[in-house]
Formats: structure tokens, C-alpha cells, sequence
């Protein structure tokens, strides 16, 4: 064996032990990395899975709170309804129950515009009777009818409607159910005011700054109580009108005459105005009775009772004091006024062609009035009816179909006397 051969050899194992050893440090190097990565990994899967936790929580607190506010403004929604419909059905006006729900809604609903429309006495057409966030010019400036636009669209299907729905409705229709609204009116949440299949109203609202998630089902139960308020005033005021009514002339009965003359005079009194009464009876009306017989005596009252009413002021209260006895509040008119606006009534009837009226002493229906004023004749109600009915008789007296005012002939004479007004003539 050579020397080369030797030392070759010798170094051999060297040589192993040097790869060896090479290789154990690739090996450690890569278990060492592998550690680390892993590590790295499970600290980047933490962070992530914690990052996930947190959102979590943070989306189940927002969900948690807006699940708290909408139960509390559902509790307090709940909780005041009934306040409103107390003050809704507590004999209010008609004209104030608009401006209870705008109220009430503006607490409700976070919104820049709210409005309340009533339907008109025609039943197809809306006015406007409050709001909230539109200019004062622009207000009662508009009628809407029933159908145009999408507050005239909710009152003819009497159907609550959202923004949604309005727009998936234009989409079906395929036309845009807001054409034709008032270009001031924002209407994305809209109720209507319904009983008894008539709409009554509707409520639009509109820049809802929050949504509350049974918007619409709130503002329908709100609609619903003002419907109810509205449907509750028209029937007190029929009922009313009923009972200060008379049922045969349809004119204001005697007992609904008495207190509008106790209010008037009160009020003439505090203003300083004159007011003044005119009382008359139709002459020979035992006569037209017994020979027409009663049901043509009604038929004469009607009669009488609308012409009465057609020609008289909208400020005077004509009414039925009893029999076929009249009588007409004239608020705010001296004597000559009275005195006039009587000679018009008295004219009226004498040129009516009454049926029957031929069997009437002189072939006409005609009547006997007088006049009394406040405050020159008479301070309180009694006594009123007291000098217009001395009137009255004094024109009776001197031969019926004619005027005449109650005059005292001095002043210390509390009994007065009549000057008479003759028939056709206008001047006392």
C-alpha cells in the first residue's frame, strides 16, 4: 500500500463526519425555522381568531343596542298611545286633532317634514291642516284630489306605504307613482286615515332621519287613532246639530236660539256692538190649518223656514221660537239694519206662491214682524224678546203684513211703544 492510499484513507472518516455533521445542521437549521414558523403561524391564527372575536363582539353590542333602543322607543311608543288617545277622544275640535298627531309623530319618528292632510267635504280631495318642516308659503296653498301623487295614491287605496313600496310599485306599474306631487313634499312613509272604507286623512312624513323597524306598522296604529278622533267629531257634531235643530223647518230650534242669544249679547256687550232681534209669526195661520189641515200647515212652516234661511246673512241665526212663530239674531246690526234686513224677509214670503195660499184672508200668505235692538232697547235676553214681541203685536194690532221697531216713547217708560213699518217700505 502506497502512502497515498494511506492518507486517503485516514482522512475518509473525517470526510464522513464533516457531511455528517453538514447535514445535522440543515436539519437543525430547518427544525429550528419550522419552530419558529409554526409559531409565528399559531401567534398570526391567534391574533386573527381574536380580531374575529372582537368584531364579533362588536357587531353583537351594536346588534344588542339597536335591539335595546327599538324595544325602548317600542316601549314608550306603547306606553304613550294611549296618552294620545285620550286626547284624541276628549270632545277636542276637529281642527286641533291634526295638531295632536304632529306632535305625537314628531316625537315619534326622527323626521324633517311631517304632514297631516284632511279629505274635503266632497270626499275626493285632500287640504292641508298641519305641518311640520314645509315653508309657511307654501302651506294651504294646495288641493290634492285623491290619486295624484303618492300622498293622492295612499288616500284612494287607503294603503300604508314606505319608500320601498313606492318604488317597487312605480317599477310595476311601470310608471312613477310621485308624479304629480307638490315638489315641497317629501313623502317616504305614508298613512291613511281611514273608517268605515272612507278616507278621512292622510299623515305623510318624510327626511326620516331613523328607521324605526315597525315604521310603518306605528304610523298605521297612529292613522288608525286619528281616524277614530275624526270619525268621533263628525258623529258629536251631527248629534249636536241634531239636537239643536228643529225637525220639521230644519232652522236652529228654541232652546239652541236662546243660548246663541245669551252668547251674542255677552259678546255685543264686551265689544261695545249693538245687536238686534227680529220676531215674526205667519198672519192667519188657524185659518190656513183648519181649512188645509195640518199636514199643508207643515208644509207652509217648511217653506217658510227655508226662505227664512235664504235670505238672511251666514252671521244671523234664524230658528223656530215656537208654532208659526220665527225669530233671527242679527249680531253687530242697529235698528234701521234689522229694520231692513226684516222688510227682505217679509217681501220674500208675501210673493211666494204658497200652495193653497188662496184660501188666506186677502189670497196670500204673508207675515207680522218686529225689531228690537241691544243695547238700546233691552240689556239682557227677556227682555229683548219681550220689546221685539210688543213689535210684533202692534203690527198685528194695525192690520198685519208689515214691520214694525220697538221705540220706547220716552225714556222713562219702561213699557215702550212700536213705531210701525207699512208693507213695501224700507224706511222707519
Amino acid at each position: 500500500m502506497n502512502l497515498q492510499a494511506i492518507k486517503d484513507l485516514a482522512d475518509k472518516p473525517v470526510f464522513l463526519y464533516a457531511s455528517l455533521a453538514a447535514v445535522l445542521g440543515c436539519l437543525a437549521g430547518w427544525l429550528v425555522a419550522k419552530l419558529f414558523s409554526g409559531r409565528a403561524a399559531a401567534r398570526a391564527a391567534a391574533t386573527q381568531a381574536e380580531d374575529e372575536r372582537d368584531t364579533e363582539a362588536r357587531d353583537l353590542r351594536k346588534t344588542v343596542y339597536l335591539l335595546q333602543n327599538e324595544n325602548t322607543k317600542l316601549s314608550t311608543f306603547l306606553m304613550t298611545l294611549p296618552d294620545l288617545a285620550r286626547q284624541l277622544n276628549s270632545n277636542v275640535e276637529r281642527r286641533k286633532i291634526p295638531g295632536l298627531l304632529t306632535s305625537f309623530i314628531e316625537g315619534l319618528f326622527e323626521a324633517e317634514q311631517i304632514l297631516i292632510f284632511l279629505t274635503t267635504n266632497d270626499g275626493k280631495h285632500l287640504t292641508l291642516s298641519a305641518a311640520k318642516g314645509l315653508p309657511e308659503e307654501r302651506r294651504h296653498t294646495e288641493v290634492i284630489p285623491f290619486g295624484r301623487g303618492r300622498i293622492g295614491w295612499v288616500a284612494w287605496h287607503q294603503i300604508t306605504m314606505d319608500e320601498s313600496d313606492f318604488t317597487q310599485k312605480s317599477r310595476m306599474a311601470k310608471q312613477d307613482v310621485s308624479s304629480g306631487s307638490h315638489p315641497a313634499y317629501r313623502t317616504e312613509l305614508c298613512a291613511p286615515m281611514v273608517s268605515k272604507d272612507q278616507t278621512l286623512g292622510v299623515i305623510s312624513i318624510g327626511g326620516l332621519l331613523r328607521r324605526p323597524k315597525n315604521e310603518k306598522n306605528m304610523l298605521k296604529m297612529v292613522a288608525d287613532l286619528g281616524s277614530i278622533a275624526i270619525q268621533n267629531n263628525i258623529l258629536l257634531n251631527k248629534i249636536q246639530a241634531s239636537a239643536d235643530t228643529d225637525g220639521l223647518t230644519q232652522l236652529a230650534n228654541k232652546r239652541h236660539f236662546m243660548t246663541r242669544l245669551g252668547e251674542e249679547l255677552h259678546k255685543a256687550g264686551k265689544e261695545q256692538k249693538t245687536l238686534s232681534l227680529f220676531i215674526f209669526d205667519i198672519d192667519h195661520f188657524k185659518v190656513y190649518n183648519d181649512t188645509n189641515g195640518h199636514l199643508a200647515g207643515d208644509e207652509a212652516l217648511k217653506i217658510t223656514g227655508r226662505l227664512l234661511a235664504e235670505s238672511v246673512r251666514q252671521e244671523d241665526l234664524p230658528a223656530r221660537y215656537g208654532g208659526e212663530e220665527f225669530v233671527v239674531i242679527l249680531p253687530g246690526t242697529d235698528k234701521q239694519g234689522a229694520g231692513a234686513a226684516a222688510e227682505k224677509v217679509r217681501k220674500v214670503i208675501e210673493q211666494f206662491a204658497y200652495p193653497q195660499e188662496s184660501s188666506q184672508p186677502g189670497g196670500r200668505v204673508t207675515i207680522s214682524g218686529g225689531v228690537a235692538t241691544f243695547p238700546y232697547d233691552a240689556t239682557d235676553s227677556a227682555d229683548l224678546i219681550r220689546c221685539a214681541d210688543k213689535a210684533l203685536y202692534k203690527g198685528k194690532h194695525e192690520g198685519r203684513n208689515r214691520i214694525c221697531l220697538f221705540e220706547p216713547k220716552y225714556l222713562s217708560d219702561e213699557t215702550g211703544a212700536a213705531d210701525m213699518v207699512q208693507p213695501g217700505k224700507q224706511g222707519m
